[in-house]
């Protein structure tokens, strides 16, 4: 049995971010399928993932990348400068506020996951259109999102941008920004990301 173990569902994209951490660091690990109302023990917030190991269970994402990059061997997920550090965080933290909070709202509102008013969906939407062209432009620089090396912050970004094609909408602003697109398609040849892929990515008709 592996000693660590996943405690969330494939389509997730912050399990599946964990998930990529593990796989880039060499770390084995079980996923154990779980929904979030199933969650509550590991989580008081009822979000997954969580993390067990051993007598350890952690949830937040950023604090599970943080705890396996410090408690295990591999490339390391942050750089060892404290500018450079900085910057990875930031760019993650830019992804899970910024991104998460208009793509996968706006994802989770027109699958029927988030029942608010039609308003609320086209605000979502807005708002991504907004955003992705931030992340475009740090792209057009770098070859990675915090660097020329990959970090934390590709880790959390790639979930959810490989949801953009399948997504009429939000396919017309990932093909506007064609540093992203440049990104995604090195992205996608990582074992990693072949190794996470989800089994039933959630498709919407054009």
């Amino acid at each position: 049995m592996a000693a660590i173990r996943i405690h969330g569902l494939t389509p997730s994209t912050f399990t599946r971010t964990v998930r990529l951490a593990c796989h880039e660091k060499g770390i084995d690990y079980e996923l154990v399928p779980t929904f979030p109302g199933q969650i509550d023990p590991l989580n008081p917030f009822r979000k997954i993932p969580a993390i067990t190991h051993g007598d350890l269970v952690l949830f937040e994402s950023t604090a599970i990348l943080r705890y396996l990059d410090r408690a295990f061997p591999g490339p390391k997920l942050w750089p060892e400068g404290a500018v450079e550090a900085a910057i990875c965080d930031q760019w993650s933290s830019a992804v899970c506020d910024s991104l998460v909070n208009a793509a996968l709202r706006y994802m989770a509102a027109r699958f029927g996951f988030l029942p608010v008013p039609a308003e609320m969906v086209q605000k979502y939407l807005d708002k991504t259109a907004e955003v992705v062209p931030i992340f475009d432009l740090q792209l057009a620089s770098h070859r990675y999102l915090a660097g020329d090396q990959l970090t934390a912050a590709d880790l959390f970004l790639a979930p959810v941008l490989f949801y953009f094609p399948g997504i009429p909408e939000l396919k017309a602003i990932a093909d506007s920004a064609p540093n992203c697109a440049r990104w995604a398609r090195e992205m996608a040849g990582r074992p990693s990301m072949q190794a996470t892929e989800p089994a039933d990515k959630p498709r919407l008709a054009a």
